[in-house]
């Protein structure tokens, strides 16, 4: 990203303008600065629906550290989820190395492994790439 990394972590660090880069519809509220919650009407494969989310931000490491942990419940399934992100400067642009932790419970779990790791991989890799986007755009 053609950002320094103190504005790169400050982006990843605000619950609001992270959400927004979700392609599905979805709402957040941000209780304080370590804990968010919202929704996102969301699917995989056949099951579609709405999931009610909870985070939280359990390692700020400024600037170059986010580790994110999610709770999701929705459609009688469960989501936990680990985002770590990992933030590399240099010459002013910055690089963001992600990893993605995700468990699974109920119908959700049961469509396959396969299916539900291909989905959630594309819809987190299009949030970072909105988020990139955003970043990089001149308004930013």
């Amino acid at each position: 990203m053609r950002r320094n990394r103190e504005s790169v972590y400050a982006f990843f660090t605000d619950a609001r303008r992270l959400v927004d880069c979700l392609e599905d519809p979805h709402t957040v509220e941000v209780q304080d600065a370590t804990h968010f919650t919202g929704t996102v009407t969301t699917g995989v494969a056949f099951i579609r629906g709405v999931f009610r989310l909870s985070g939280e931000y359990t390692v700020l490491e400024r600037p170059g550290r986010v580790v994110a942990k999610l709770h999701g419940t929705g459609l009688g399934s469960g989501l936990d989820a680990t985002i770590a992100t990992g933030l590399e400067e240099s010459n002013g642009i910055t690089t963001v190395r992600w990893t993605a932790e995700l468990t699974f419970s109920g119908p959700v779990a049961t469509v396959g492994e396969r299916v539900v790791r291909g989905a959630v991989d594309k819809k987190t890799q299009s949030l970072f790439d909105r988020a990139r986007e955003r970043l990089e755009s001149p308004s930013a």
